[in-house]
C-alpha cells in the first residue's frame, strides 16, 4: 500500500549548485510540508552542477528544478540535457531569495521553492494531460492498426486460397483445352463426312406402305447380305442419309420379298431341272450355291 502511494505523488529533484544551498533548501522543503498539502515528494537535492552526477540523479523524476541566477547558460545546458517527454524543468531562481544585503533570505526560500514546485508541477500537469492525449491517440491508432493487420492476414489467407483455386482452374483449363484439341483432331473432318439419320423402321414402314411391319427380321438380313452404302438397320430402325434414302432402300427390299414369296415354287423347280441338266464333272467345279433357297437361312 506504501508503494503505491509512492508512485501516486509527483516525484521533485532539485540541482543547486553547491552544499551550503543544498542545506538553506532542504531546511526549506522539510518547512514547508509539500508531501502532506500538496501531495509531493523532494526525493533529491544534488548539490553539484557536474552533468555526469546530475544526469544519473536526475533520471526518472516528474519535475527538476534548477538552481540559479535565472535562465543562464548553466541553466539552459542542463536544461537541453535533462529534458526528456516526461519530465518537466523549472527554475529555482536564486535573485529572489536574496534581500539587500546580498544575504539569503529563508522565509523567501520557501516561498521560492514553493512558488517554483507548484509552476512547474501545473505545468507538469499540462504536459501529463498532452502525454494522455497522445497515449489515448496511440492506444486509437495501435489498435486501428492491429484491426487492420488482422484483416491484412485474413486477405493474405484469401488470397492463399484464391491463387491455389486459381492454380487448379488453370489446369483445369489446361486439360479441357487438351481434350478439346484432341477432340478436334479426331472430329475436324466431321462436316466433310455424310452424316445418317435415324428413323423408327415400324413407323418409316407403316407411313411408306400403309401397312405394318410383318418380319423385321428379313430385312435386317437382307440389308446384311447386300451391305448398301450408308444403310444400316437394326434394333427396331433404319439408319441413311435421309428419309428418302431410307425409303428407297425400304421399296428395294420389299419388291425383294414380295418376288421370293411370289415365285419361291416356281424358282425351285427352274433350279433343280438346271441342276440336272448339267455335266455331273461341271457340276463338281463349277457348284452354284442355291442363294435363293438359302437366303433367309
Amino acid at each position: 500500500m506504501e508503494n503505491e502511494n509512492q508512485e501516486s505523488k509527483i516525484d521533485v529533484r532539485i540541482i543547486v549548485g553547491g552544499l551550503d544551498i543544498a542545506q538553506l533548501v532542504s531546511k526549506a522543503v522539510n518547512n514547508i510540508q509539500l508531501e502532506n498539502d500538496y501531495n509531493i515528494i523532494v526525493s533529491s537535492i544534488i548539490p553539484t552542477l557536474e552533468l555526469g552526477i546530475v544526469k544519473k540523479v536526475a533520471s526518472g523524476a516528474d519535475i527538476l528544478l534548477i538552481g540559479g541566477y535565472g535562465q543562464d547558460e548553466t541553466y539552459n545546458i542542463l536544461f537541453n540535457e535533462l529534458k526528456t517527454d516526461f519530465n518537466h524543468i523549472g527554475l529555482f531562481d536564486y535573485n529572489n531569495i536574496i534581500i539587500e544585503d546580498e544575504s539569503i533570505d529563508f522565509k523567501l526560500a520557501e516561498k521560492e521553492i514553493l512558488n517554483s514546485i507548484i509552476k512547474s508541477t501545473l505545468s507538469y500537469s499540462l504536459n501529463l494531460i498532452n502525454i494522455h492525449t497522445l497515449e489515448n491517440k496511440l492506444m486509437k491508432v495501435t489498435r486501428n492498426y492491429n484491426n487492420l493487420l488482422d484483416d491484412y492476414n485474413q486477405v493474405i489467407k484469401e488470397q492463399e486460397i484464391l491463387t491455389q483455386e486459381n492454380k487448379e482452374l488453370r489446369e483445369d483449363i489446361n486439360d479441357i483445352r487438351s481434350d478439346y484439341s484432341a477432340f478436334k483432331t479426331r472430329y475436324e473432318d466431321i462436316y466433310s463426312k455424310d452424316i445418317l439419320e435415324i428413323f423408327s423402321l415400324d413407323d418409316l414402314w407403316q407411313d411408306t406402305f400403309h401397312q405394318e411391319l410383318a418380319d423385321e427380321k428379313r430385312i435386317v438380313i437382307a440389308t446384311d447380305k447386300f451391305r448398301p452404302d450408308n444403310i444400316i438397320v437394326g434394333q427396331g430402325f433404319i439408319a441413311a442419309e435421309s428419309r428418302q434414302k431410307a425409303v428407297e432402300w425400304l421399296n428395294i427390299v420389299r419388291t425383294a420379298l414380295i418376288f421370293v414369296d411370289d415365285n419361291s415354287d416356281d424358282l425351285k423347280k427352274e433350279l433343280s431341272s438346271k441342276e440336272e441338266s448339267v455335266n455331273p464333272e461341271v457340276n463338281d467345279d463349277y457348284e452354284i450355291e442355291n442363294n435363293f433357297e438359302n437366303f433367309w437361312e
